[in-house]
């Protein structure tokens, strides 16, 4: 989950989806592969994306090279409404003062009409209350924090927030028949504590024990006295609220040299390949709001078409945090969406994309997306997902592409 500031969590199968709505993924491009032509529609993108020692650049730029690869992929199928989509990216470096100014250069000097897929974490804070003095809006991105994400009816989450998150978190954890439940998390931020505290408050509503929460540095050396603390409390399930795999397997590593071995659960886009290298993550649990990248859904055709063609230097068998890929992709699925929704037929405006937006009713984005729903701007929890297990130190999908979804809360 995170270091300086990086995960706090999140976020989140529908059956399969026929070859016909394939194309339903881009619903207002054209099918044919002529180019687009006209006036481009021009969005913006900001992301810490060279964040300094310690941030979340190097995880993070998967994301920004599949919004990228969306853009491209809309374009080679005829644009929006045949125009072309502009996609400006811009990098704030993990600094606030310059996601602020970023953000102010691309709506008043690149007079952008949506942000798609911004990977700034808890820096949207920064220019929320801008963003909608202007009217304009930020489909998806990382959802690292309640608002604005919830609130603002300016951000809309392609995925669950941290509290949908850590619900289907414990609702997992109880369904798989664990008596109670621990959680680690980074010590580096305080939305990292502020997540134990959560773990611990949605699980007592739920009538699930909480055994035990601890903190751990990212750097630490090692990680027997947090085993050893869970150990001593029984926890039967232990949620790893941490940024990265190299630290996932040192904890289990660490608590398997202790004789502890407790079901793993991990957070949201936090999740990758790093967790198969050892047995321990065996039967270790996760719960993401759009499909998991390693779907072979028809759903996700698209996707790896373009991660394919577009993204050639993306490798999402290494990648640390390829759900971020899938979060991207989501996000520009949704502009695509919401202007097919609003029924506007030329250049797309900010004002259609936000009529589009608010219709919304458990929109599954062609089957990637558990389900959003937006017609209330300013109550906007995205409660539904799909299930990962590792299984045999393989990624599988125990329910298929049916979704389970948690109580609006």
């Amino acid at each position: 989950m995170n270091s300086t500031r990086r995960r706090v969590l999140r976020r989140g199968p529908l059956a399969a989806v026929a070859i016909g709505a394939l194309f339903a993924a881009f619903p207002a491009a054209s099918a044919s592969a002529a180019p687009a032509t006209g006036q481009p529609i021009v969005l913006g993108n900001v992301g810490s994306y060279s964040a300094p020692q310690g941030g979340a650049g190097a995880e993070i730029s998967a994301g920004k090279d599949a919004i990228q690869a969306w853009a491209k992929w809309v374009n080679a199928h005829g644009g929006i409404n045949g125009h072309p989509v502009k996609l400006i990216v811009k990098d704030d470096k993990n600094d606030q003062a310059q996601a602020v100014s970023l953000v102010k250069e691309l709506v008043e000097q690149d007079h952008v009409a949506a942000f798609v897929s911004n990977q700034d974490g808890s820096l949207v804070t920064g220019y929320a209350d801008y963003l909608k003095d202007k009217g304009i809006p930020v489909l998806g991105g990382n959802i690292y924090t309640l608002d604005p994400w919830i609130t603002s009816p300016m951000f809309y989450p392609q995925s669950m927030t941290p509290l949908q998150g850590i619900t289907a978190l414990v609702q997992t954890t109880k369904n798989q028949g664990f008596k109670n439940i621990g959680s680690i998390a980074c010590s580096e931020a305080a939305q990292c504590s502020a997540a134990n505290a959560l773990v611990k408050s949605v699980a007592a509503k739920a009538n699930l024990d909480y055994a035990y929460g601890g903190l751990v540095s990212s750097t630490a050396p090692d990680y027997t006295a947090p085993c050893l603390a869970a150990k001593q409390a029984d926890a039967k399930m232990l949620a790893l609220l941490i940024a990265t795999a190299d630290e996932g397997l040192k904890i289990a590593d660490d608590c398997a040299r202790q004789n502890y071995a407790p079901g793993w659960f991990l957070a949201g886009e936090a999740i990758g390949p790093g967790y198969l290298k050892s047995k321990s993550f065996n039967n270790t649990y996760d719960t993401v709001g759009v499909q998991p990248w390693f779907s072979k859904d028809a759903s996700m055709a698209d996707f790896r078409a373009a991660m394919k063609k577009y993204a050639k230097g993306l490798n999402l068998n290494s990648t640390d945090e390829p759900m971020l890929t899938v979060d991207a992709w989501a996000s520009g699925l949704m502009l695509s969406k919401a202007v097919e929704l609003s029924g506007a037929t030329g250049a797309p405006t900010t004002a259609d994309i936000l009529s589009g937006l608010a219709k919304f009713n458990n929109e599954t984005l062609g089957g990637v997306s558990g389900g959003l729903t937006f017609s209330d701007p300013a109550n906007k929890p995205q409660g539904c997902y799909f299930t990962i297990k590792i299984k045999n130190q393989k990624f599988t999908m125990p329910d298929g592409t049916k979704v389970s979804c948690v109580e609006a809360t």
